[in-house]
């Protein structure tokens, strides 16, 4: 990073020291928050990526905390501050801007907006600044917003998820030892799962609306084995430590393709229990609601872009820095994006349900929610107030797969993991298929 050095006068001199003394603490942090002043790693790319860390280290020397927040109505109307962790489904958000800024030529370019990508694969740390006010924005999961929320609220930092990304489909599952077959094969077996993570909330899940009985859930739920990431549960996986393991892509494969290992559950069977959203401050979106709803379109816009364009994703996260055409088409498959009309009927029944299923996984393994944020979390009137650029027969990615002679193997499978019966054991709204039970035969 350059900066212009100028020659100054003895009055200059002691004018910027009475400057500096009066703007101490928020001089900086606001160039940094305008995007004045670039945030690099050591590659110099203007991302911050953080890793079990507790604060955000810039190139000075100096954290996030050793900056003082300054309000949200101060950023510029037309930009964003938001993080993003190393996801595929978070592409059509990097290719409408071209990169980790927004580039002249790119969609939000075009559209007059300008957004400036933070790579942060912690939510801990991501969640810290967005309270502070760091950051205007970041992607979570529903699964994680739930884990957040009385975090937020003790804050008393409001916030609004007005955008559903996409969903994961195949990206995230449990994997076992072949013999492990059911959900009862479960109880007694070492299970395990990263902790605080949405892979944890679908073993929880799984459990939870099995027909096992309660003595039996409660036992395989507090017995759960705690790793720090998905990567090292399925590491011990593949070294025999444990005999059921919560992680995501490529371990599913992985397991899949060995002859004493198999994917137990997915999210391929289940595709709305783990769906990504961008959860904004609520005040910065109240006050910039034209920038948002902007933010918003231009993303849906560079869905065509999800199969065919992957420049900028290699440089913005660097696990597909190296990564082949082939490779990231095939990541692309594991998170479905949503259209306008998914957004329109998601934030309005979905993404309700899947937030209340996901509080009550995480009150049932003893952590704090805040379920009264469901009345205010997902505001549909950004989505709608863009609903003269997308039609209104538009496809959904979303709808609801009835069971056909193809896919009732799969139906019928799924249902046994979870208990003997043929009755469909799913919450409703949040599997992939509905209404199994009187067709199967």
């Amino acid at each position: 990073m350059s900066t212009k050095r100028f020659r100054l006068t003895k009055t200059a001199k002691i004018m910027i020291f009475v400057l500096i003394i009066a703007l101490l603490g928020g001089g900086v942090f606001a160039g940094i928050k305008t995007g004045l002043i670039k945030i690099k790693d050591k590659t110099n790319k203007e991302v911050v990526t953080t890793d079990n860390k507790n604060d955000i280290e810039f190139d000075n020397g100096t954290t996030n905390n050793d900056l003082s927040a300054t309000s949200n109505t101060d950023v510029l109307d037309d930009t964003i501050n938001i993080s993003l962790d190393e996801w595929i489904g978070w592409k059509s958000i990097i290719d409408a801007n071209g990169g980790l800024t927004t580039q002249p030529d790119s969609i939000y370019g075009k559209l007059g907006i300008d957004v400036n990508i933070n790579i942060i694969n912690d939510a801990t740390q991501s969640s810290n600044a967005l309270i502070k006010g760091d950051l205007n924005a970041a992607g979570y999961t529903i699964n994680r917003t739930a884990f957040l929320s009385s975090k937020f609220a003790n804050a008393n930092k409001e916030v609004i998820m007005p955008y559903i990304t996409n969903y994961s489909n195949g990206g995230d599952g449990i994997i076992a030892k072949s013999n492990i077959t059911t959900v009862k094969d479960l109880v007694g077996a070492k299970i395990g799962v990263p902790e605080f993570s949405e892979a944890q909330t679908l073993v929880v899940w799984f459990v939870n609306n099995s027909d096992l009985t309660q003595s039996e859930k409660e036992e395989i739920i507090n017995n759960l084995i705690l790793f720090a990431t998905p990567d090292d549960a399925a590491k011990a996986f593949f070294a025999g430590q444990i005999e059921v393991a919560a992680t995501w892509e490529p371990y599913l494969t992985q397991a899949q393709n060995m002859t004493d290992a198999h994917v137990l559950f997915s999210t391929t069977s289940s595709t709305n229990l783990v769906m990504d959203g961008i959860l904004f401050d609520k005040n910065f979106a109240d006050v910039h609601s034209d920038t948002v709803e902007k933010f918003i379109q231009g993303s849906l816009e560079a869905n065509k872009l999800y199969d065919t364009e992957f420049n900028a994703i290699r440089e913005v996260m660097p696990m597909f820095n190296t990564a082949s055409d082939e490779d990231i088409i095939a990541n692309c498959a594991s998170a479905k994006l949503t259209t306008w009309k998914d957004n329109k009927d998601l934030l309005n029944g979905t993404a309700k349900t899947i937030y209340t299923d996901m509080c009550g996984v995480w009150t049932s393994i003893g952590e704090e929610v805040n379920i009264s944020l469901l009345d205010t979390l997902f505001d549909d009137s950004y989505i709608q107030n863009i609903s003269n650029n997308f039609s209104s027969t538009e496809v959904s990615n979303t709808e609801t797969v009835r069971v056909t002679e193809d896919n009732k193997q799969t139906i019928v499978e799924t249902e046994a993991l979870l208990g003997g019966s043929a009755s469909v054991t799913f919450v409703k709204n949040t599997a992939k298929f509905d209404d199994s039970a009187s067709v199967l035969t």
